[in-house]
């Protein structure tokens, strides 16, 4: 995804014409013309660093109200890299381990049918429980990409935020 798909969040003048040099600096004082703007992947690995082996392993706690906000990106996103598709309770176990997150059924299924009644999963009943399998690729990946670059906008911001503290 490029960086000009992104939506970007301002608190003063915009700096550079490209989407790497398009960085608000919030200490106040701008970047000199003469330094080359970080490159993405030093942007992403900066970003990754602290904590990419936690995610990666499985080991970060992620706020459970953070984690409700794009629940049903995160769902489906689960469902799409599950083989086969996949059941409620395996989706809240899921959520559990990879975030940490201990959502209760009522929080869940609800979003589950939200997304198939959209036409966006589609829903197969087994003898005692029901399956979630992606029905509409396209909107599901639209919606993904929309919280990923949202999400991406506020960590950049607040990771540059850290610089001016």
């Amino acid at each position: 995804m490029s960086g000009d798909n992104l939506r970007r969040v301002t608190t003063g003048k915009m700096q550079g014409k490209t989407a790497d040099e398009r960085v608000t600096n919030l200490g106040g004082t701008e970047r000199p013309e003469s330094h080359d703007p970080p490159s993405r992947d030093a942007i992403t690995e900066s970003l990754l660093e602290p904590v990419i082996d936690d995610v990666v392993n499985g080991e970060m706690a992620v706020d459970d109200g953070l984690v409700t906000q794009s629940l049903e990106e995160i769902l489906l996103a689960m469902i799409a890299v599950a083989d086969g598709g996949t059941h409620g309770t395996g989706l809240m176990e899921a959520l559990e381990e990879q975030f940490g997150a201990e959502l209760s059924p009522g929080t869940v299924y609800p979003r589950l049918h939200d997304l198939e009644a959209d036409g966006t999963l589609q829903m197969h009943e087994l003898v005692q429980t029901k399956q979630y399998g992606i029905a509409d690729s396209a909107a599901a990946k639209e919606q993904i990409a929309e919280s990923a670059s949202q999400h991406l906008a506020l960590g950049l911001f607040l990771q540059a935020s850290l610089d001016a503290l």
